[in-house]
């Protein structure tokens, strides 16, 4: 007899997913992890709209990553144009990211992970408020302080609007400057007190295998020329499981190395590798990923927690338990980067952008959000109109590889889930994977094919940049 196991929605994520279970005589028959949030239709709302908007219409795909998708997107329009931005322009840019960082990390790790990481009854962050209050409260002014460079550098505080063709529409004032510089070594005494923290938690924690569970696969990220930590720009770096270095290669050649599928089961595309298949590219990216496939960490807070996070986990690591932990030096870099950039004088230049001129070409671009690489390209005709699209999420590439985590899971626990006494913390677990990879279930969902003849003429969006 089959019992089927819902968990459905996975809660403390964005967006709407579950999970299937299938149990069979003791055993685990099959499971399915899918984004149930319905098809967006992003790529085909950019089709035929000027390049130089897509950078303000693709940033509605999200709440909390639409820093990192108005970015992309603005790098997409300028590749494809041949465009140079200033140096300004550019640093600008990189400090608008790391601030999203900041927001987006302090959001999960307290908000949302930290509820799976200690001991409490109430599973939330209010739980998390009555336990450590002084952490609750750093996460509060982390937050806000990330919200406050986002709204400096990007304009307004959601759906920024200052990254255009040629760079940035607004610079740094002296006084905005100072101001977060000042803010800013608060918000470093708070990363600090929160790292800590949770470094505390992982120093006493059981290491039990089977909590996460370890899935080796294949990791992405973007590295900088010398190996170093990168999230705005750099080259693509993939390494397996074992720390091997598989490959390294430009935006411009993400169709010569990945291939996309869909799911029968989940509304959202996925990706693999080309040389190792469907089964075996599977890969990996985010925090844990962005860890394994980088030399060392520039930053000079986050590379003393960087050695810390090697006592505990060694890297690579393929132990999905380090997602949080690698997430947290993150954290701590991502206030570095911020304060970096703030402090450096070329921000402060008054010339932000250059002129451009619309010209038929194909971009590509990567920029690394919260949750993972997240790729953006675009085809576009003489008359500066795209003519086609493709927006590949975090999540996207993260999917087949979160499903063979939980199933991994599943199969170590498959007496638990047989069992209904034993299952609610069975269940519990499966969430805390999910988490743990911080999935944006939204952003993976964007288009559908259409491939229909209405009155005897074709309509059909089957059209990628090659």
């Amino acid at each position: 007899m089959t019992e089927t196991i819902m968990i459905n929605p996975l809660t403390r994520l964005e967006g709407t997913g579950k999970v299937k279970i299938e149990v069979e005589d003791g055993a685990i028959k099959d499971l399915q992890f899918s984004v149930a949030v319905g098809p967006r239709f992003f790529e085909y709302l950019l089709t035929n709209k000027q390049a130089e908007d897509a950078p303000r219409i693709s940033e509605r795909i999200c709440g909390i990553c639409y820093v990192n998708h108005h970015l992309v997107s603005v790098k997409a329009v300028e590749d494809a144009w041949g465009v140079q931005v200033p140096e300004v322009a550019t640093l600008l840019r990189r400090t608008l990211n790391a601030a999203s960082f900041v927001t987006s990390h302090a959001l999960h790790l307290v908000f949302l992970a930290l509820p799976d990481l200690i001991p409490i009854e109430n599973r939330n962050i209010l739980g998390v408020a009555d336990a450590a209050p002084d952490l609750a409260s750093a996460a509060l002014q982390l937050h806000e302080y990330g919200n406050r460079v986002v709204t400096e550098i990007g304009g307004r505080l959601v759906h920024v609007v200052t990254s255009v063709p040629g760079g940035q529409t607004k610079g740094l004032n002296g006084e905005a400057r100072y101001k977060l510089l000042r803010e800013g070594r608060v918000a470093l005494t708070n990363v600090r007190k929160i790292a800590d923290a949770i470094f505390g938690i992982y120093e006493k924690r059981v290491n039990d295998p089977t909590e996460y569970m370890g899935l080796e696969s294949p990791y992405m990220g973007l590295v900088t020329k010398d190996g170093g930590y990168e999230l705005y720009d750099g080259e693509i770096r993939v390494k397996d499981g074992k720390g091997t270095k598989l490959l390294q290669f430009p935006a411009q050649d993400y169709y010569k190395q990945l291939e996309e599928t869909t799911s029968g089961h989940s509304f959202t595309k996925i990706q693999y590798l080309k040389d190792m298949g469907p089964i075996g590219g599977n890969m990996r990216v985010g925090p844990l990923a962005r860890m394994n496939v980088i030399d060392k960490m520039q930053w000079g807070t986050a590379a003393d927690y960087l050695k810390a996070y090697e006592r505990l986990f060694k890297r690579p690591t393929n132990d999905t338990a380090a997602y949080n932990l690698a997430r947290t030096v993150e954290f701590v870099a991502s206030v570095d980067e911020v304060l970096d950039g703030l402090g450096n004088d070329v921000i402060m230049t008054e010339r932000t952008r250059e002129p451009v001129k619309a010209r038929a070409g194909v971009g590509y671009a990567f920029v690394e959000a919260p949750r993972g690489l997240l790729f953006h390209s675009y085809e576009i005709d003489d008359r500066g109109i795209i003519k086609a699209a493709n927006i590949v999420a975090p999540t996207t590439f993260n999917h087949k590889s979160i499903e063979k985590n939980l199933r991994l899971f599943a199969d170590a626990h498959a007496e638990a889930f047989s069992k209904p006494d034993k299952r609610k913390d069975a269940m519990w677990g499966i969430e805390k994977i999910v988490r743990a990879y911080d999935p944006c279930l939204s952003c993976s969902v964007h288009m559908v094919e259409v491939d229909v003849i209405v009155d005897g003429v074709r309509h059909t969006n089957r059209r990628e940049p090659q």
